[in-house]
């Protein structure tokens, strides 16, 4: 009982400050995640399906969405912010549909960095994955293969941004027909303590340089 609550205390599980109150540790000593009334036992799914093993959970990623969503909601409404919030999932974090559909089911747009990644974003438009409502941000070296594609999905009516980095992009992307961010360094400055009381750093002054 006392490894048990060990290992608890020291990952913080089941405490949801830290957003860990999907996970706790069995009579057994092994990570569990529960889901409403389900558990799943991952010690158990690695001797089932073997190891390495890559586990999604898909509702976890969809709640973290949401409290992420409600978070910046919040604060835009009492600091009276007259813009909006739009989340982009980065496509280099994870490119199995189990873990994009999930995110894009629950409202969430997609950013990409490389050609590669936005073919696989077309993939999944091709097969009625998601709307063509979808905002999807282009990040990364625009070659030609990637502004080809780029301009490829606009036409065909998907709601793509290319994002320009540089003043060869720029003269690349001068005439696209469409939004286009620019990318903009900005420094920011920012002064934090450690808080004992919620065991993490609290930040108390942000600045821009």
């Amino acid at each position: 009982m006392k490894k048990k609550k060990k290992f608890r205390d020291f990952w913080k599980l089941g405490r949801d400050e830290f957003n860990t109150q999907y996970f706790s540790i069995s009579k057994d000593h092994e990570l569990v995640v529960h889901e409403g009334n389900y558990q799943y036992n991952v010690y158990d799914l690695t001797q089932k399906f073997g190891a390495p093993l890559e586990v999604a959970f898909p509702f976890i990623v969809e709640k973290r969405y949401l409290d992420l969503v409600s978070t910046f909601n919040f604060h835009i409404k009492d600091q009276g912010y007259k813009g909006r919030f739009f989340y982009h999932y980065p496509m280099k974090v994870n490119q199995n549909k189990e873990f994009i559909l999930p995110l894009i089911s629950e409202g969430a747009n997609l950013e990409t960095s490389s050609y590669n990644e936005l073919w696989l974003v077309r993939k999944l438009w091709e097969q009625d994955q998601f709307h063509s409502r979808i905002r999807v941000i282009c990040n990364g070296p625009k070659t030609e293969k990637y502004l080809g594609l780029i301009q490829e999905l606009k036409e065909k009516g998907l709601f793509i941004i290319p994002i320009i980095e540089d003043m060869n992009e720029y003269e690349s992307l001068k005439k696209y027909k469409g939004d286009v961010g620019v990318r903009v360094k900005l420094g920011v400055r920012i002064k934090s303590h450690w808080d004992k009381k919620n065991d993490q750093f609290m930040s108390l002054d942000v600045s821009a340089i």
